[in-house]
């Protein structure tokens, strides 16, 4: 019985060195039917020169300035479709994982019939130290979409979540999600237009849900997260600042992204109280 396929959808934009190492991390998985797709945006600092000379099995496509996580994901979504992938998994060039991670994913969604399956997310800095098991909603407050586990130590899980092999999650980031392709033809493709870089992850995974397709997370496979709380410090100080924080697609806060996801998935009698809650945490923000 052959092996299904999967293809790893890779954006990056000058980071040659973390797509580098990333890309020889995934040399070495040992689920043999991968494809690695790198969606480039438009790097200037030899990004694609040394994929083809150091990986030169890694498809490389070319994305746009204006491609942000989104735009470039959906490139390279629409790539591994047409070329007949059973699995896609949308996964960032800043993360680090075992030699086994695709394997153990591929093994999971197929023995629990997951059409949507993320990984546990931890601190590259701090192994064992939890960014995220997935993302729930909390309507009515400042922070409606809220990180599973997140701090946490994997010795502080509770023995229900530690022991679990997968468990349902309302919404995943989307740094190491293995989907089936048959979702995208079900739900459509992220939305760039309204939500360019953060949040379009989340908001797919809720419409999947809405369209009764269950999203889950596993406790049982890790990838690993160079990641720093200083990628979504806002520079808050002055007039361009407060722009780029609430206009910026790369802003975490951006304005038509938080708007979007409160309109289509908020329930109506929490709208107010949420965009109260965010009102309340701007003006802590700028004290």
């Amino acid at each position: 019985m052959s092996l299904p396929l999967v293809t790893a959808v890779v954006p990056t934009r000058n980071r040659r060195e973390l797509t580098l190492r990333f890309l020889e991390r995934m040399a070495a998985q040992s689920h043999s039917a991968l494809r690695i797709v790198v969606v480039d945006a438009n790097s200037s600092d030899g990004t694609v020169a040394a994929i083809r000379q150091q990986q030169p099995q890694v498809t490389v496509v070319a994305a746009g300035d204006r491609d942000f996580w989104a735009g470039a994901t959906n490139r390279g979504v629409r790539q591994a479709l047409a070329a007949g992938t059973d699995y896609v998994l949308t996964i960032n060039d800043d993360a680090v994982v075992d030699d086994d991670y695709v394997a153990r994913m591929v093994a999971l969604a197929e023995h629990h019939g997951c059409a949507i399956l993320g990984s546990r997310i931890d601190l590259l800095a701090e192994p064992g130290r939890i960014w995220a098991l997935g993302t729930s909603t909390d309507w009515g407050t400042e922070r409606f979409l809220r990180l599973n586990q997140h701090d946490l130590l994997d010795s502080q899980l509770g023995p229900a979540v530690a022991q679990a092999d997968v468990l349902n999650a309302e919404a995943l980031p989307g740094n190491g999600v293995l989907i089936r392709q048959d979702v995208f033809r079900r739900v459509g493709l992220y939305d760039a237009f309204w939500l360019p870089h953060y949040h379009a992850d989340s908001e797919w995974v809720m419409r999947a849900v809405r369209r009764g397709i269950a999203a889950r997370v596993t406790p049982k496979v890790v990838l690993l997260n160079d990641f720093g709380e200083a990628q979504k410090r806002l520079p808050l100080g002055s007039l361009r600042g407060l722009l780029f924080t609430f206009f910026h697609p790369k802003s975490h806060l951006y304005l038509p992204a938080v708007a979007v996801i409160l309109w289509r998935h908020c329930p109506p009698a929490q709208r107010w109280p949420t965009l109260r809650a965010l009102g309340g945490r701007f003006l802590r923000m700028k004290r």
